[in-house]
């Protein structure tokens, strides 16, 4: 539709304008690349389509964008291959461990502020900062940095949270599990890819993760729900949901969310570990965890694209 067929009064203007809006936001269903490429001839065309007077397209065009929509990403998920598909999974079930932990650290120093909690020194809350702001930091830059600067982001977290813990306990013996939150940065590290890094977009699975947390623990957002310093189940049961109705388009996402609950079951067997005692509590989580996973990888595999020989 070009802008002289458009109608010219004020109220069709308006009505257009509210078409318009609804229908690019249907649009989103689509890949970015495919919206930049073909978005303004599908919206052509969806435009001619709907009957004058409306504000939203039909049902049926907009199920079609949406099936549409749904396709275009699937055959985009097919671009990469199985290698490149699970790092990126991997690395976002690490971001959304990691971002939970920044989130406990700067829990420590905002409830210095709360009326009746318990004072801790200054210096032990300048490197709580100092740990949640390098451990959020190496979070970002896997998604849009060197894997040079990734690593050396990794090693400053590392340090941060070795020497709070140390401030804190003031004991070699505390830093057992400490071990897994530096395996997750160092891992997070070698996965973030030199070049052609993942899409952004799949930072709002930590900053999902992150926010709730801090919510938690400030007795804000979920009210009867709220969980305090426990794993985040809201967001993570929403996560979930939704990982597993995309599972046919996109497999990554319920692999993002099983990676996050297995490292996050092994921080217990690691802290009875440093303790000297292990009560293999975790174990029946863990295989059920795996017993999911291994079906999603498989799938994950055959929406992939297959390797050059």
């Amino acid at each position: 539709m070009t802008p002289e067929d458009r109608p010219h009064g004020r109220e069709d203007e308006v009505r257009m304008t509210r078409l318009e809006r609804h229908a690019r936001w249907l649009l989103r269903c689509y890949p970015a690349a495919y919206r930049q490429a073909r978005g303004e001839e599908i919206l052509g065309t969806l435009l001619e389509a709907t009957p004058p007077g409306r504000t939203w397209p039909r049902v049926r065009d907009a199920r079609g964008l949406a099936i549409g929509g749904l396709k275009a990403r699937a055959a985009q998920n097919r671009q990469r291959t199985t290698k490149a598909n699970l790092r990126v999974a991997v690395m976002a079930g690490f971001a959304m461990y990691l971002s939970y932990w920044t989130a406990v650290y700067l829990n420590v120093v905002v409830q210095q502020f709360l009326p009746n909690s318990v004072r801790i020194p200054g210096s032990t809350a300048v490197v709580a900062v100092a740990a949640a702001l390098l451990v959020g930091a190496t979070v970002i830059l896997a998604w849009t940095a060197p894997r040079a600067a990734v690593l050396a982001a990794a090693l400053a977290a590392s340090a941060g949270m070795v020497s709070y813990t140390l401030l804190v306990s003031g004991g070699l013996a505390a830093l057992g599990p400490r071990l897994l939150q530096v395996l997750a940065l160092v891992g997070l590290a070698g996965l973030a890819p030199r070049v052609d890094h993942p899409s952004r977009h799949w930072l709002w699975l930590p900053g999902a993760i992150a926010v709730t947390v801090l919510l938690a623990d400030l007795g804000l957002g979920y009210g009867w729900l709220n969980l305090g310093l426990a794993a985040p189940w809201l967001p993570l049961f929403v996560m979930s949901a939704g990982g597993i109705m995309w599972i046919g388009i996109d497999a990554r996402l319920i692999v993002a969310v099983l990676t996050y609950l297995a490292v996050t079951e092994l921080q217990s067997p690691v802290m009875e570990i440093s303790s000297g005692f292990w009560s293999f509590s975790s174990l029946p989580f863990l295989l059920v965890v795996l017993g999911i996973a291994a079906p999603a990888v498989w799938l994950l595999r055959r929406q992939s694209a297959q390797p050059v020989r």
